[in-house]
C-alpha cells in the first residue's frame, strides 16, 4: 500500500538556488531580488520554486556538506535589514558591493561577510532592537538550535578544527557546555550563532509566506547523509557507525561506473539504522519536521540509500573497496507516514536502482525523477524518453549536477545529436528551448526547468560538477539577464506553454 501519493495535478516550476539570485552582497540572499523572482515565477505561470538545501556550507561550499542538517545558511541573510535597524551603516557594506555580480567568490565573501554580521550582532546586544522575539525563537527552536550553537561556538574556540580533533572533554554537547559555561567569550559566540539563525529564520519565513500568497510552493532538498564534521554527528554519535574516537568506521559513496572508474567517495558517516529504529527514528523524524517547517515539498536525495547503500571502509582513497549494504527500507517510511501523513516528498531515484529499491519506491507511492539529458542513447525504450514517462513523476531537462542543456548538447557525439534532432524535430540551433517545449508536453505531472536553460546559457553557467572540489556552486544570475527575458516576452511564452499543455 502506498504511503504517499500526492502528485495528481500537472504543474511546472523552476530550479534556482538562493545563492544564484542577483544581489549586491556577493551572493544571492533574501533581499528584493528574491521577491522579484517570485513575481517572475507568477508571471510565467509557475507553481514551484525548487532550491538546494538551505543549510550552512563549509569546505567546498557545497550545500550537501554542511555543519548542520537543521540550521540555515547565514550567507542568505539580507544585511540591509541591519542598516534599517541602525545596527550597521551603509558604508559597512561597501566591500561586499565590490564583489563580482555574476558569480560567488566564496573566499572573498568569507573575508568580508562575517565581520559585518558580527558587528551587527554586537550592536544588537547593546541596542533597543533586541526584542522578546529573539528569546522566543531561541526557546521554540532549542530542540535543534542548542546543539548547533554549541557546536559552532566550540568550533570558533578551537580555530575551526574538525570536532574529532577537539580535546576529549568537548566530545559531547553536555561536556562542552559544562566545561565552557563560565567562559564569557564562548557564551558570546554561542549567542552570536543563535542570532544568525534567528535572522535567517525570520527573513526566510517572510519570503516563503510571500511566495505561498502568490501561489508558489517551495521545493527543498534533504541530503540523505550528513557531514562528518557536523553538529548532527557530534551530538548524536550513537546513531552513526563510528569508532570510539568519533571518526567513521565506514563512509558513504557510490561504486565505480561508466562515469568514474574509482566511483565517488563522499566521505559521509553511515547511519546505524538498528539504533535509529530502536529509538523510533526520532532524529530522522526531527529532521523531517524541520524540513517541513521550511519547505512545501521535500526532495529525498539519493533515495536508493534507504534501501541499500555503498559502504566503504574508512579511511579510503576512493570508492572501489565498498560493498552494497542493506538499509532500513519500507519500515522507515511507514513510520514517517504515521507522523507526517500529509507530507509531500519527491524521490531522487536516479542512477542504477536495485530491484528492492524499485519495489520500495512503488510501495511508498512517491514520484520519482526523469531527466531528459539521460534519455538519448539510441534506445527507443529508454525510460527517460518522454513517451515513456509516467504521470507520477517529476521531469527535469538536467539536474543541478548536470551541464546546462546547451553545454550538454554541444558535447554529445554526432550520432546522439542526430537522435535528439530527430526526436525533438529540430535543427538543434535552439536546443534548450526545443527541449523545454518537449518537456512541457511530457506525461510527467510536474516539470522543473533550470534557470540557466531559460536564460539559454552554455557550460559556463554549470552549477556543479560531481567529483570535483573547485569551481562549483558559484554561478549567479544578474538583474540584466532577467530584464532581457522580460523584454523578449519570455514570461508570456511560458504562460502560453502552460496553457497549451495543461500545466
Amino acid at each position: 500500500m502506498a504511503v504517499w501519493s500526492w502528485l495528481d495535478r500537472r504543474g511546472c516550476g523552476i530550479f534556482f538556488h538562493i545563492s544564484s539570485l542577483p544581489s549586491s552582497q556577493g551572493i544571492g540572499c533574501f533581499d528584493g531580488a528574491a521577491y522579484d523572482f517570485v513575481e517572475f515565477l507568477k508571471s510565467s505561470a509557475m507553481k514551484y520554486w525548487q532550491i538546494c538545501p538551505l543549510n550552512p556550507t563549509s569546505f567546498g561550499n557545497s550545500p550537501y556538506q554542511s555543519p548542520s542538517a537543521f540550521a540555515g545558511n547565514p550567507y542568505f541573510i539580507d544585511l540591509r535589514e541591519f542598516v534599517a535597524l541602525e545596527l550597521i551603516g551603509e558604508g559597512n557594506l561597501s566591500a561586499l558591493k565590490n564583489l563580482p555580480h555574476s558569480s560567488v567568490h566564496f573566499g572573498d565573501l568569507y573575508e568580508h561577510f562575517w565581520p559585518i554580521l558580527r558587528l551587527a550582532f554586537e550592536n544588537f546586544q547593546l541596542s533597543d532592537a533586541r526584542s522578546p522575539e529573539f528569546e522566543i525563537f531561541c526557546k521554540k527552536s532549542a530542540w535543534w538550535l542548542d546543539d548547533y550553537a554549541l557546536f559552532m561556538a566550540a568550533k570558533d574556540k578551537f580555530g575551526g578544527r574538525q570536532c574529532t580533533q577537539w580535546p576529549e572533554k568537548f566530545s559531547t554537547p553536555e561536556h562542552a557546555e559544562m566545561h565552557l559555561s563560565a567562559d564569557s567569550k564562548f557564551k558570546k559566540s554561542l549567542e552570536f550563532h543563535k542570532f544568525t539563525q534567528w535572522m535567517f529564520e525570520r527573513q526566510f519565513r517572510k519570503l516563503k509566506a510571500f511566495a505561498n500568497e502568490n501561489g508558489i510552493f517551495i521545493v527543498g532538498d534533504i541530503p540523505i547523509f550528513v557531514g562528518e564534521d557536523s553538529a548532527d554527528v557530534w551530538a548524536n554519535r550513537k546513531i552513526f557507525k563510528l569508532r570510539r574516537d568519533g571518526t567513521p568506521s565506514v563512509v558513504a559513496g557510490v561504486p565505480p561506473d561508466a562515469f568514474s572508474k574509482t566511483g565517488q567517495l563522499w566521505g559521509n558517516p553511515i547511519y546505524d539504522w538498528e539504533a535509529l529504529a530502536a529509538g523510533d527514528f526520532s532524529w530522522w523524524a526531527s529532521r523531517i519536521k524541520r524540513c517541513l517547517e521550511l519547505y512545501d515539498v521535500v526532495r529525498l536525495d539519493h533515495f536508493r540509500g534507504f534501501c541499500d547503500y555503498w559502504e566503504i571502509p574508512a579511511p579510503a582513497a576512493d570508492a572501489t573497496r565498498g560493498k552494497w549494504t542493506k538499509s532500513i527500507g519500507i519500515k522507515f517510511f511507514e513510520h514517517l507516514g504515521k507522523i507526517f501523513p500529509n507530507a509531500k516528498f519527491i524521490a531522487e531515484d536516479l542512477g542504477v536502482l536495485s530491484a528492492n529499491a524499485i519495489n520500495l519506491l512503488e510501495k511508498t507511492g512517491l514520484p520519482g525523477m526523469d531527466v531528459l539529458h539521460f534519455a538519448f542513447d539510441g534506445n527507443s525504450c529508454n525510460k527517460y524518453l518522454p513517451h515513456c514517462h509516467e504521470r507520477n513523476s517529476v521531469l527535469y531537462l538536467g539536474t543541478h549536477d548536470n551541464d546546462t542543456t546547451r553545454g550538454w548538447f554541444h558535447a554529445l557525439p554526432e550520432e546522439i545529436k542526430h537522435q535528439v534532432r530527430c526526436y525533438v524535430r529540430t535543427d538543434g540551433n535552439d536546443i534548450a528551448w526545443d527541449l523545454i517545449k518537449t518537456a512541457y508536453a511530457s506525461p510527467s505531472n510536474l516539470l522543473i526547468l533550470s534557470m540557466q536553460d531559460i536564460f539559454n546559457l552554455g557550460t559556463e553557467a554549470r552549477f556543479n560538477k560531481p567529483s570535483t572540489v573547485s569551481g562549483n556552486w558559484e554561478w549567479r544570475a544578474t538583474a540584466d539577464q532577467f530584464d532581457r527575458l522580460r523584454e523578449m516576452g519570455t514570461p508570456e511564452y511560458l504562460c502560453h506553454l502552460r496553457s497549451t499543455y495543461g500545466r
